[in-house]
């Protein structure tokens, strides 16, 4: 049913004259006539019966009419929700980061988000960056921070915000701290923790040990957390993001000059993913973030 005819007969209805319900609805006189018309025509009923007072409803019309308020108001209703919506007054927003992008940044991005928006709902699943890809092809999440991994789904949007490098971290109670160069032979009687080895970290840990044809006794963790307190102890070192442990007092770490142990976070959406007020403000956000990466760099 068109809904612009039940605002006709509801308009009319009203007004009881052609002429008024034209004036009040911007419409042509014949235009009003039509639509009146084509709802007779569809319904194969009677809706009006005119005299000096005006338009009047039949029978049949006062039920078209009962149920055309209803239908106006149940449109009405949903309007407004969507356009509420879009706005950002309700929904929701889900979100998906892997374990480095979620606590180098989505506690601040969050918190600004629901500040902006607090009445919609926010949910951050952190998984893996092949695990947070897959949701997104899936469109199980509306966006999401993944560190890269060397492959690019077709289907998804890509947008680098900054770098982050792998470093090899150790305790500063660790006999490696204070050198300022390691030979294969210090490595390979290491334990070395690694964040497991489907996450981004552990692919480029996994790589990196095997260019440098290293054989070292790995403990594969799923907590970027546990390993930053395992290397507290001072028996192990770990492959980890530099910007995570950098400001860890209790920690020290040397770089390798090596390219491919730097990678790129990505904010990463898919391409016909529908974009709300919140999504576009929280895209602001974490371009924001790329934006202060330049002007520290």
């Amino acid at each position: 049913m068109n809904i612009q005819k039940l605002h006709v007969l509801i308009s009319l209805v009203e007004t009881r004259k052609m002429t008024d319900t034209a004036n009040l609805l911007g419409l042509s006189t014949p235009t009003v006539s039509f639509h009146i018309k084509s709802l007779e025509e569809e319904y194969g009923i009677k809706l009006f019966r005119t005299n000096a007072g005006g338009y009047r409803l039949t029978d049949a019309g006062e039920m078209l009419y009962h149920y055309a308020k209803q239908l106006s108001q149940i449109n009405d209703a949903l309007e407004k929700s969507v356009e509420d919506y879009k706005n950002g007054e309700n929904g929701s927003i889900k979100l998906g980061a892997s374990g480095v992008p979620a606590q180098l940044f989505m506690p601040e991005l969050i918190h600004q988000l629901a500040e902006r928006y607090p009445r919609i709902k926010v949910s951050l699943d952190v998984k893996t960056a092949p695990e947070i890809e897959k949701k997104l092809l899936f469109q199980e999440l509306d966006c999401g921070l993944v560190m890269e991994t060397g492959n690019k789904e077709p289907d998804l949007v890509y947008e680098p915000i900054t770098s982050d490098k792998i470093v090899l971290a150790f305790s500063k109670t660790h006999p490696f701290a204070g050198k300022e160069g390691l030979g294969e032979s210090d490595l390979s009687h290491q334990t070395l923790l690694v964040h497991r080895l489907s996450s981004s970290t552990g692919h480029f840990s996994k790589s990196w040990l095997q260019e440098q044809k290293l054989q070292m006794e790995m403990i594969q963790l799923d907590s970027v957390s546990t390993i930053i307190k395992m290397l507290s102890y001072g028996k192990t070192v770990a492959l980890i993001s530099k910007r995570l442990i950098e400001k860890e007092d209790h920690l020290a770490y040397i770089e390798f000059q090596n390219p491919d142990l730097e990678r790129q976070i990505h904010f990463v959406y898919h391409r016909n993913l529908w974009i709300s007020g919140p999504f576009r403000y929280f895209q602001e956000l974490v371009l924001g973030l790329s934006e202060s990466a330049e002007i520290t760099n």
